[in-house]
Formats: C-alpha cells, structure tokens, sequence
C-alpha cells in the first residue's frame, strides 16, 4: 500500500533524509519512530505530497505522489503534526467541510459525516465549537478530517502530542479501532506508543533508517548477550558460582533481596548451556522455579540501536 524507496532531503548544507526506504503492506499500523529532528516529518511531508525530495520516490496504493499527485492523495489521509482545524467552525460543520475538499459525494456526503463521528465518538459535542473543545477532543476532530473520505492509508505525525495520559489512551485505542479498515503510518518519539499500537516499526535516526521490523523481530536482531533471569528456591548467591563454570555463561548475578532470583547472560552461541543451567539448578537442590529470557523494552532495543 506505500512504498517509499531513497528519500533524501536537504536543507542547505543540512542532510535531512539519506536514502530513507520502506513499504507498508495493508491494514498494518507501522511506527515511525525517531527523536525529534530524526527526519519523521520531513518523511511524512514528502510522503504525502506537502514538500518535494531531492531524490527518491513515495508511492501511495500504487500511484507516485509526485507523478500522480491527485490519484495518490485521493487514497490518503493526513494528520500533520499541527492539527489543520478551523477553531470558530462546529464540529459537524467542520467534517462536513472537509469531507467536501475530499470531494466526497453529495448523495454520500450525510452517511460519510455520522460515521465519521460515530467512529470518533464525537456524537455529543457535534454542535460544538471546535475552539472551545478539550485538546484530545480536538485531536479527534483533526483526526475525522483525515477519515472522512475512508482513504485506504492514514499518515498520522505525532498524533498524542501534547495530551494527557488519558488522552493518549483514548486515542491509541482510536487509531488501533482503524486498523483493518485503513493502512496506517504513525509516527512518534514516545516509544511506549509505538510499542503498544503499532505492528511493525520503523527506526530514523539522524535522517537515515538504521532498523525496521516488529518488535520481536528488533529484539531478536539484537539476542546476542541476551539476559536470562531464574527464580530458585533457595541459594541463589551459592548458585551464582556453580554457573560461572558453564561455557557460554557471562555475568551471572544474584537480584533482589530474599535470595531467590539471578541473572546471567549468554554468549551469542551460548544457547546450548540452558540444559546444563537447568540440570545443576535442579541437581544441586537450590530448587528450580523458573528460566525466562528477560525481555528487552523498546526503550533497551531504541538506545542500543542509536547509541
């Protein structure tokens, strides 16, 4: 459904975008994920026709964004960073109106508008005026401008910016409601957002993309040294010496204070030490109660990839 391939971008003497490629396949939610000034917004930009690339191509359900602009922005849904909303107009007044520029028919005009706001929950503030509206009901009209015409892809740029931690809820569970129905692009620096919402992910760093996958796939790419954590019975501190002497076995540690938890990590090849591991524990009476990987947060995986 999107396919970007070798976007770059400068500004003066400022390398934006280096050779930026990825695709979307369809009804997926994908995170763009990079620290502010990564390059997330000019991507966004040039991917739906706002800025031009210096080289590279953005294609949207097959149409070029540069070449067939109309035909592209026709299947697009853009929520910019800065919500293009026109505070003195009503809420309903303000979908209908989009739906209009979407060119949307004025025989499905009516049915597009109610649900538009049935989908977003904007059904009791429709007479509302948008100025006076709470962020994150403002953040859901700005969303229902980018919905109304039931575009095939969406392109959401920071869309929880600014909102409180209800908010952001509301609107994660809003975006993961689209999906299906939609194929989405959702770019954020809050890592926990793209860790919850989205199915594959996109990493930008410095304008260059350094890692894409889903999230176990981020993790596995990074396994080597990959941290175990058992719980024991008894004698966790004693159990810490028997495991040093296993090849494969770096850093084991006692964690916590009751005794009963340890850590270790194993070589890249060290895989096959975990029957070893297991068989002393158990031998050795300390008591086996569990042997987990410990799993890497997108906030691990985020800062040993840009480090």
């Amino acid at each position: 459904m999107i396919e970007v391939s070798g976007l770059t971008k400068r500004y003066g003497n400022v390398n934006a975008l280096t050779d930026v490629s990825f695709a979307v396949e369809k009804g997926k939610i994908v995170g763009f994920l990079g620290a502010n000034g990564a390059g997330k917004t000019t991507t966004m930009d040039i991917v739906c026709g706002c800025i031009g690339a210096d080289a590279g191509r953005a294609v949207i359900c097959g149409f070029d964004i540069t070449e067939e602009p109309l035909e592209a922005k026709k299947r697009l849904g853009y929520l910019p960073d800065v919500p293009p909303l026109h505070p003195e107009m009503r809420v309903n007044e303000f979908i209908e109106y989009s739906a209009r520029l979407h060119k949307v028919q004025r025989t499905d005009l009516r049915r597009r508008v109610e649900s538009t706001m049935e989908k977003l929950s904007l059904g009791d503030v429709r007479e509302r005026i948008i100025g006076n509206l709470s962020k994150g009901f403002r953040q859901r009209v700005a969303l229902a401008q980018a919905i109304v015409h039931e575009p095939d892809v969406l392109i959401l740029d920071e869309p929880t910016e600014g909102l409180d931690p209800v908010q952001i809820v509301q609107i994660r569970e809003l975006i993961r409601s689209l999906a299906g129905d939609h194929t989405i692009v959702l770019s954020s620096h809050i890592l926990s957002e793209v860790q919850n919402t989205c199915d594959q992910i996109v990493i930008i760093h410095k304008g260059r993309i350094i890692r894409q996958g889903s999230y176990s796939d981020l993790v596995a790419h990074l396994q080597a040294g990959q941290v175990y954590r058992m719980r024991v019975a008894r004698g966790a501190s004693n159990l810490v010496s028997d495991l040093s002497r296993i090849d494969g076995i770096v850093s084991p540690r006692p964690v916590g204070d009751e005794n009963m938890e340890l850590e270790f990590a194993l070589k890249s090849d060290g895989e096959c030490a975990l029957d070893e591991i297991a068989k002393i524990t158990i031998s050795g009476g300390f008591g086996l109660r569990e042997l987990a990987p410990k799993t890497k947060t997108l906030e691990e995986v985020f800062f040993q990839i840009t480090k």
